[in-house]
């Protein structure tokens, strides 16, 4: 199939949760994290993703560490208890050990699938911390651009990190794909931007009322051949 006659010219991918999963538990590692802050756990991890969406909802303008301080911020918040945000952040970011990264169902055929095409990777995390994951799961180098959270100004769902994996790959928002677990980051910024974006859910198969509708959802990566294959809905 020629590049005209497919649906898209680039690929951007997520991370955490799209492409690799750890080894730790998202509660495991808020646990390490607020033993680290000598803290008790004081929210489940449910409420962290919450406290993301609300964060995302609220605006556009944060740079990563601000994000990051932002989410456990407003989770301690809603739990009644006052925390070093920026502090329990860092803490949690580093309660993942690269080294317990593995890719997830389908990335294998995810990535043949969009050998032909401009690929980048676009991630709120910060280059020391999630450059070691790419290499753990064998993908460092395999994009066309590499975006990490301290490259850019304002992260997901801002339009920066969007606009500068565009720019580097030469490809117009209607001539992209975004693909990502979240909701609040990944679907929310790309739609804002024309993009079109393939949703991996976690648990969920549908979208939650008030939370931007992706063009696609993918039970998994090894179902992303089809739509970069096909055309469009």
């Amino acid at each position: 199939m020629s590049g005209d006659e497919r649906p898209y010219d680039a690929v951007l991918f997520d991370l955490d949760g799209t492409l690799i999963e750890h080894e730790e538990s998202p509660a495991t590692a808020f646990e390490a994290a607020c033993a680290a802050r000598e803290l008790d756990p004081f929210c489940r991890p449910e409420t962290l993703r919450l406290a993301k969406r609300v964060v995302a909802a609220e605006t556009t303008d944060l740079d990563a560490a601000t994000f990051g301080r932002r989410v456990f911020e407003t989770a301690g918040a809603a739990a009644g208890v006052d925390v070093d945000g920026a502090a329990l952040a860092s803490a949690y970011e580093a309660a993942f050990d690269p080294g317990t990264a593995s890719r997830r169902p389908g990335v294998g055929e995810a990535v043949s699938a969009s050998d032909s095409l401009a690929t980048a990777l676009l991630t709120n995390g910060p280059e020391r911390t999630h450059a070691p994951k790419l290499d753990a799961v064998g993908l460092a180098g395999r994009f066309d651009a590499t975006v990490f959270g301290d490259d850019v100004d304002r992260v997901k769902p801002a339009a920066d990190p969007f606009e500068r994996a565009l720019a580097e790959l030469g490809c117009d928002p209607e001539r992209a794909l975004k693909v990502g677990d979240s909701l609040a980051t990944d679907v929310r910024g790309a739609t804002a931007l024309g993009i079109d974006a393939a949703w991996i859910p976690d648990e969920r198969a549908s979208v939650p009322p008030g939370e931007p509708k992706p063009t696609y959802v993918l039970p998994s990566l090894a179902d992303l051949s089809a739509v970069i294959g096909g055309s469009r809905p």
